[in-house]
């Protein structure tokens, strides 16, 4: 990222109620957008870490992980879960052509053998 002053900041949903831990993703990102001081839109950072927790949740295993970086121009979103399998752009499906669309680019990585799913916007 070229950004000269990036904020990076982590959040753990809870080992119980992990749906409801969705909600607290979402108010996790929104903060963290604004402390960051992203110019660009605040709720389609929400957006797309609402829709990568979901999948996580419902689809992935583990306990999930939020993780932002970001400054005024850029935010990384990753989501971290224990499960191998990639998520897919399917047709019909919304939910990961959201976070294509809103994203500049996005995509699945591996990480210390946890699956990573992350996107990238820009301001």
């Amino acid at each position: 990222m070229a950004t000269s002053s990036l904020t990076e900041a982590e959040f753990s949903l809870p080992e119980t109620n992990r749906r409801g831990g969705v909600a607290l993703a979402r108010d996790f990102a929104r903060r963290v957008a604004g402390i960051c001081g992203y110019l660009g839109n605040h709720d389609d950072v929400v957006l797309i870490v609402n829709e990568l927790t979901t999948n996580a949740v419902c689809h992935g295993s583990g306990r999930p992980i939020v993780r932002l970086v970001g400054g005024h121009d850029r935010v990384l979103v990753e989501v971290v879960d224990d499960d191998a399998a990639h998520p897919e752009l399917r047709a019909g499906r919304w939910g990961l052509q959201l976070v294509a669309q809103l994203g500049e680019r996005w995509g699945v990585a591996e990480r210390a053998g946890q699956k990573v799913v992350w996107c990238e916007l820009t301001a």
